[in-house]
């Protein structure tokens, strides 16, 4: 179905405020306010990086975040096992690649992970809210 990124960012063009911190994120408006309850409904997979599963981990109980989606974090920690998530490591372009074409995919954030995904063409649908 497809490949998808949908996100935050500030005015400047950042994900993270200068001391690296998605802090800012839990004021840019409640659920209601955007369109993420029906764009979840609509995914099957998704995919992080490490610091964006951090900061999901930070409020507590993360299964409760994603828990009707397949969930995938790339880190090279084989010591990190909480519910819900699968730790992996290697190359997110070939992750990526192989997963079933009839599935939608939520790339959910870091740079490391969506900006080899937009070089390589893969990503289909930017949704990016300021």
């Amino acid at each position: 179905m497809g490949i998808y990124f949908y996100g935050c960012m500030t005015l400047d063009g950042y994900l993270a405020d200068k001391k690296h911190n998605l802090e800012w994120l839990h004021e840019s408006g409640s659920i209601e306010e955007t369109s993420f309850e029906s764009f979840y409904q609509s995914m099957n997979i998704t995919v992080m990086g490490r610091k964006t599963f951090n900061e999901i981990y930070k409020l507590g109980n993360p299964s409760q975040f994603y828990p009707t989606t397949e969930n995938y974090v790339f880190t090279h920690d084989k010591n990190i096992s909480v519910d819900g998530f699968k730790m992996i490591e290697g190359d997110v372009v070939s992750f990526v690649k192989n997963i079933d074409k009839s599935t939608n995919v939520w790339i959910v954030g870091g740079n490391t992970i969506l900006a080899p995904l937009i070089d390589h063409d893969i990503v289909d649908v930017l949704i990016v809210l300021r």
